[in-house]
């Protein structure tokens, strides 16, 4: 009897080996899509998210390190939207966060949220959308291919020690302003960012009427705009490089914003630029352009001096060494 079950034992290790190998041992996604999460929750493993998920206020959806979320492209014809899929949503999938979301993860173990398709590209799923909510948190976590990868009406949230790459736009906030009927109207965001990658997106960083912390990030390559304040933004942007882009810093009709101790060089366009319509001067001391010609720094900087109907940048007393940024 031993004789003849030995074979068929060693067979069936073998089997198990082989799947092993060929990667039949992973972990199975888990599907999520069109639901309200209504307790606290984590996701661990991959996730595969076919359509809106929304968290409500008082619950916390937590990400464990080394979670893949990946979105399935989706329409707004797909029935998978739980909202009209108008701003503030979208009509690609999304996570709707009114509660709290804490995606944390580690050097070694990074929480990624991008595409599930085999020919990823910008814009396959929504956003990490935040509205109204406070106390998220976003840590060593790479963001793919999303229309905005991070969007935020009246809402809190720290990411630092991020890669957001290949959306759209990849921060995006603002004060809630048009939704009359929002719990979160006329409530600003407040946005801490650092330690951040953030490049080849279509846009960089974009916020209006908010407060924000941007310091010590690399926002380099992005189509249009490395950062764009618009309107009353308590902000400081401080120790970052900004480099690549069409416009490095871009501004409309801005009040309050910081600019010092950048590091804003060879943006293809222009490194600091005036919206039109802004009538205000804008101060932007301290900061190195790559150079220490003033002729060769006007070149890059778009104001009153190019176009006699918008405001003056004041960009004197430049740095005359670059900023040594943090080891990120």
């Amino acid at each position: 009897m031993h004789q003849n079950t030995r074979p068929v034992w060693t067979s069936f290790f073998i089997c198990c080996a082989l799947l092993l190998l060929t990667g039949c041992g992973r972990q199975p996604e888990i599907e999520v899509g069109k639901q309200t999460i209504e307790r606290d929750t984590t996701w661990s493993g991959i996730i595969l998210v076919s359509g809106d998920v929304y968290v409500p206020p008082g619950v916390t959806l937590t990400i464990a390190p080394g979670t893949v979320v990946k979105f399935k492209r989706i329409d707004k014809g797909s029935d998978r939207n739980l909202f009209l899929a108008d701003s503030p949503y979208y009509p690609e999938a999304e996570l709707i966060i009114r509660g709290r979301l804490l995606a944390k993860g580690t050097r070694d173990k990074w929480v990624v949220f991008t595409s599930a398709e085999r020919e990823a590209r910008p814009a396959d799923w929504g956003a990490i959308n935040f509205l109204g909510s406070a106390g998220s948190v976003i840590e060593y976590a790479k963001i793919l291919c999303a229309y905005n990868g991070i969007h935020a009406h009246g809402s809190s949230i720290t990411v630092d020690h991020c890669e957001i790459v290949n959306n759209g736009v990849g921060i995006s906030i603002k004060k809630e302003e048009e939704t009359k009927d929002a719990a979160w109207f006329g409530k600003q965001s407040d946005l801490v960012i650092t330690n951040c990658l953030i490049t080849r997106n279509k846009g960089g960083i974009g916020f209006r009427n908010s407060k924000a912390i941007i310091r010590n990030n690399e926002i380099t390559d992005n189509k249009f705009f490395g950062i764009w304040p618009k309107e009353e933004c308590e902000a400081i942007i401080s120790h970052n490089r900004i480099s690549g882009n069409l416009k490095g810093i871009y501004l409309f009709q801005v009040r309050g914003v910081t600019i010092e101790y950048n590091n804003i060089f060879d943006n293809r366009e222009y490194n600091l630029a005036i919206a039109e319509a802004q009538d205000y001067p804008l101060v932007a001391r301290n900061n190195w352009f790559d150079t220490t010609n003033p002729q060769k720094i006007d070149e890059l900087i778009f104001d009153r001096k190019d176009d006699p109907g918008v405001a003056e940048i004041v960009y004197m007393p430049f740095l005359e060494q670059p900023v040594q940024l943090e080891k990120r």
